[in-house]
């Protein structure tokens, strides 16, 4: 399947529920909803506030939006398992890098999106995303992601 038949595969599953294709659970899921997906990108919306990382501070704490843009890269794997077939892979953050935020915390009850952007994927499983979270189009925080997609 090249890439242009796999971005219409992909594209039937938007406005689906994130928990359909990765393996977490509340109070661990994050993400709400997929929003957009391509063969090499996926967008999620999430709500801030809605997590067990909210304390007595005014928001979420921003270094979780590492593990939202994890999740959308574990969104994006599940997807393109699904057109083959398969179940959700699991998955493994090896590494970030560059991190930057614009902001101590995440808003509450504010909608986020989430967005990882395929940089390399190799037949191994190894893979580098350029992830970034964003409100009202403004870029909240970004990173790059190293993963490990277990073969199925």
């Amino acid at each position: 399947m090249n890439d242009a038949e796999l971005t219409r595969a992909l594209r039937a599953f938007i406005g689906l529920p994130a928990a359909d294709f990765i393996l977490h659970r509340e109070p661990m899921l994050l993400l709400d909803t997929l929003v957009d997906i391509g063969a090499d990108f996926a967008r999620c919306e999430w709500t801030a506030g809605a997590s067990p990382f909210v304390g007595v501070r005014p928001g979420t704490p921003m270094y979780i939006g590492i593990e939202t843009m994890a999740q959308c890269i574990a969104v994006h794997a599940g997807a393109r398992a699904r057109v083959q077939g398969l179940g959700p892979p699991l998955g493994f953050l090896l590494g970030t890098r560059h991190f930057r935020c614009s902001a101590p915390y995440f808003e509450p009850d504010r909608a986020y999106v989430a967005e990882c952007r395929e940089l390399v994927r190799d037949s191994q499983g190894m893979g580098s995303f350029a992830c970034s979270v964003q409100l009202d189009g403004e870029c909240m925080a970004s990173a790059n992601l190293a993963v490990l997609e277990q073969p199925q």
